[in-house]
């Protein structure tokens, strides 16, 4: 016997419900990369070693979502430990928690790590080069487990900062609020009005709305800035599926500095 969806009578009731009821993907929220991670390199996101927690969360969580294009529950299936979070010289392996199960269940989604290289490592050739390592991913993640460590209580990836639940994990929704209000912020310390806003939502809420509906970050990313390619984006490969785990990682980063001038 056949599966079931094999059945022409099942096989032409479904193709008459995908007419009845197509999938529309909700209009997604635009912004500005150059914008946001050109305010990154500066405070109150820098330094890392001293500026606050909720600030290095928000530069963290979007700087982890950005250059490896995951979903924010993805994000929240991150371990802070090996061998779920190992460190290289060259970059850094994420994978989640095996108990986190991914929209596609498979052996290769479940056991899929992610590769993210180091954006202009040290020794530096130039202050510019400085700068940019400032949005260098393994870097934010380093100094955001070393910083936690002292109130960590749970070995999330990613955790609550504020005083009633410090040390806890946070929820995917959480996740995606540190994301858009690092985006918002950004706008804010740039002077520029962020995107629409409607009456029973706040800024963050509103473009928050495309995380928490689960669609893609690369579909915001390409709607967001991308008429031209980035320093930032072509390091870490936003943009494209690269041909192996660390070119996928290769190419966010490298994109908007072919576009902005950090010293500016």
């Amino acid at each position: 016997a056949g599966s079931v969806f094999s059945n022409p009578m099942v096989t032409r009731f479904l193709k008459g419900l995908e007419r009845l009821h197509p999938l529309v993907r909700r209009p997604v929220p635009t912004w500005d990369l150059n914008l946001v991670i050109t305010r990154l390199m500066g405070a109150p996101f820098e330094p890392m070693a001293t500026c606050s927690m909720l600030y290095l969360s928000w530069k963290t969580a979007f700087l982890v979502a950005i250059t490896s294009a995951r979903r924010v529950s993805e994000l929240r299936a991150l371990t802070s430990e090996p061998p779920y979070t190992v460190f290289h010289k060259d970059k850094v392996q994420l994978r989640p928690h095996p108990a986190f199960l991914p929209k596609v269940v498979s052996a290769f989604h479940i056991n899929q790590d992610i590769f993210l290289p180091v954006f202009y490592p040290k020794p530096h050739a130039s202050r510019k080069e400085q700068q940019l390592h400032s949005l260098d991913v393994r870097r934010a993640l380093a100094f955001y487990i070393e910083r936690t460590k002292p109130f960590r209580k749970s070995t999330q990836l990613f955790i609550a900062v504020a005083d009633r639940m410090k040390g806890l994990p946070v929820s995917s929704q959480r996740i995606s609020s540190w994301i858009t209000s690092c985006i918002c912020t950004c706008y804010d310390l740039a002077g520029v009005p962020t995107m629409h806003t409607t009456a029973h939502s706040t800024r963050a809420q509103a473009s928050s709305s495309a995380f928490l509906a689960h669609i893609p970050i690369q579909d915001i990313c390409r709607a967001a800035t991308w008429s031209s390619v980035h320093t930032f984006a072509s390091h870490y490969a936003i943009v494209q599926h690269s041909r192996d785990d660390a070119a996928f990682g290769s190419a966010v980063l490298n994109s908007a500095v072919s576009q902005s001038d950090p010293a500016s």
